[in-house]
């Protein structure tokens, strides 16, 4: 069995192609049986004198060896070698027909004219090469009230074969034109007017399938079964074109060439269908029809052109035709895929008219019927029909079926990805967690945890003064408070942090006499702007706030706050005695400011201001 996912066995696409294609046989048959039935009360000749001779007129009754034959009167099966030749019947009327009249003649090969005690009543076409071709249509003259006499009357018909072609003569009906008339018209419409539809739905679907390959190129099938169908149009046409618009020899050069690629497509075609590859049969296939229909066009004799014609090239195209009814069959019981069992019945009655057609040109079957190969089209398309029909259904479910299967995926990595999601920010916020413990635990090691083991080792030591030990408990308790107040949420507003470290230190400066002047205004927002920062911003301040207040012996401490494009500056200014000397210069104080600045990526700035000094951290709006 094929493994490949869709190969299934259909059985209501299969009984509805063989209910179908059943019904199409019978209906055509019955419909066949009942078009090209005899006409009834009316005169039937099966009986005619015949002399092959190529006079414009009906030669005279006593001329020439005339010899009696039957209708339907078969020049391959009389060794007649002639194209042309003439027919004599002799009709006796008691009394004349007062009313019109017609001459059915159903079958003729390729050509006749009729006449009627002399007088031409019609005919079907050209009688000059290249003849008309009536071999497919059946033909209807009317004959006039008054040329029909009382007595004997005589009919004489002029029948010639095109080249290549055996002349031939079915029965003739001759009777009233309301009784005839209808039966000619229906065996017309079976004989033409199907053929006609036939063609033009060939021609239709050819057009289609090239648009649908225009766009999808990968689809190679469509592309295929557009040349299967188009070679079979062309095929169609020798059967409907009467008289031919170009020479004998091109005509009929086209007209074989068609059954051959027909054949060649639909060998591709059902190449592409089983989705099978085979480049070098395929090459070969094609560089053997190509040679043989250069030397079949090479051909310059007449005789030698359609008895090679029909002795070989409709053999062999025949019979590769029976290639891809095998290759079907043989891939249908490999897999039991309804597309080929579909494949395989839409394909026989292909292979039962052009048998017959092949029979019949090659003169094994007699030409009661003419060519057949044309209305099996109807089964074709419609077998082709029904296989793409399957083939969306089945694209469609398996696109359903992976549609589904990939939103069931999706919704199992989407839960994947939740909860992942969940347990990532479950980390992150215990990371979090930690880095903040780990930052408060630093800060208070490094603030309050060194003014409490100061506080404790004074303590310890009994000639501390007390207000020395309260000054160490204040600045651990100020400490406390900037690392409380740096975990605010301050949302990257750096004005809001300096108006916590304002109210902190108000009482402080207050105390101190100096005259304090805040020039904080609105400031950008900067995005970076984390609990960390914010502590080493406020320390730095306070540090240097505090050295004024302890050591400059100012009078006038300012605050002022700017920014420009690129980052946020903080100024501490005053008009005091200035920085002192490297070598006065007593603590750490200093070198922590600095320290805590490269810590939180600050920039601090240290100068004189002629008078007092001039402190000027900046902070990067967009630090990288």
């Amino acid at each position: 069995m094929d493994s490949r996912p869709g190969r299934q066995f259909s059985w209501p696409a299969v009984t509805l192609v063989l209910s179908v294609t059943l019904i199409m046989l019978l209906a055509g048959i019955q419909y066949y049986r009942y078009a090209s039935a005899p006409p009834r009360d009316v005169i039937a000749i099966g009986e005619a004198r015949f002399l092959d001779t190529e006079t414009l007129k009906p030669p005279e009754p006593e001329s020439g060896a005339w010899r009696k034959v039957a209708l339907p009167h078969d020049w391959r099966k009389a060794d007649v070698e002639a194209r042309e030749g003439w027919y004599s019947i002799e009709l006796k009327f008691r009394v004349p027909p007062n009313r019109l009249w017609g001459l059915y003649v159903p079958r003729v090969t390729s050509n006749i004219a009729a006449y009627i005690n002399g007088e031409n009543i019609g005919s079907g076409g050209r009688f000059n090469d290249p003849v008309a071709r009536n071999e497919n249509r059946p033909l209807y003259f009317s004959i006039p009230n008054g040329y029909l006499g009382n007595g004997i009357n005589t009919l004489n018909l002029r029948v010639k074969a095109a080249a290549g072609k055996h002349g031939y003569l079915g029965p003739v009906y001759i009777g009233p034109d309301e009784v005839l008339r209808p039966v000619f018209q229906r065996f017309y419409r079976l004989k033409v007017v199907v053929v006609e539809i036939a063609t033009a739905s060939l021609v239709l679907v050819a057009v289609l399938m090239i648009g649908l390959w225009s766009v999808r190129r990968e689809d190679g099938l469509a592309l295929w079964f557009a040349l299967v169908c188009l070679a079979w149009a062309l095929h169609n046409f020798n059967v409907l074109v009467v008289e031919i618009p170009v020479s004998v020899h091109v005509w009929e050069c086209v007209r074989y060439l068609s059954d051959g690629w027909f054949a060649v497509m639909l060998v591709i075609f059902t190449h592409r269908l089983l989705d099978m590859r085979l480049p070098r049969f395929e090459f070969l296939l094609f560089a053997g029809v190509s040679a043989g229909s250069l030397w079949l066009c090479a051909i310059d004799d007449a005789q030698t052109f359609f008895h090679i014609a029909n002795s070989y090239w409709v053999t062999a195209s025949y019979l590769l035709g029976l290639y891809p009814a095998a290759r079907l069959f043989s891939a249908w019981l490999k897999t039991g895929d309804s597309e080929y069992m579909i494949a395989v019945c839409a394909g026989v009655p292909v292979l039962l008219t052009s048998g017959h057609d092949w029979l019949m040109l090659n003169g094994q079957v007699p030409p009661h019927h003419g060519l057949l190969m044309q209305y099996s089209a109807a089964t074709l398309l419609l077998g082709f029909t029904v296989v793409l029909l399957i083939r969306y259904g089945r694209a469609v479910n398996a696109s359903e079926e992976l549609m589904r299967t990939l939103e069931s995926r999706v919704r199992q990595r989407g839960r994947e990805l939740e909860s992942n999601y969940r347990k990532l920010r479950k980390l992150e916020h215990e990371q979090v967690l930690a880095n903040e413990r780990e930052r408060i635990m630093r800060d208070m090691h490094d603030g309050v945890g060194g003014h409490l083991v100061s506080a404790l080792a004074m303590a310890e030591n009994n000639d501390v003064p007390p207000e020395r030990f309260r000054e160490l408990l204040g600045n651990a308790l100020q400490d406390l408070r900037l690392v409380i107040d740096s975990m605010d949420q301050t949302d990257g507003d750096l004005a809001s942090v300096l108006g916590m470290l304002r109210a902190r230190l108000q009482g402080s400066l207050e105390q101190s006499g100096i005259r304090v002047r805040w020039k904080v205004g609105d400031l950008p927002l900067i995005p970076e702007l984390g609990p960390d920062r914010v502590l080493q911003i406020m320390r730095i301040l306070q540090e240097a706030i505090t050295n004024v207040l302890k050591h400059a012996r100012a009078r006038t401490l300012t605050v002022r706050s700017g920014a420009d494009e690129h980052s946020v500056f903080i100024e501490i200014a005053d008009d005091g005695k200035g920085l002192p000397d490297k070598e006065q210069r007593h603590g750490h104080g200093l070198g922590n400011m600095f320290h805590r600045a490269r810590r939180a990526g600050l920039t601090l700035e240290i100068g004189d201001a002629s008078p007092g000094t001039c402190l000027r951290l900046t902070v990067p709006l967009n630090p990288q």
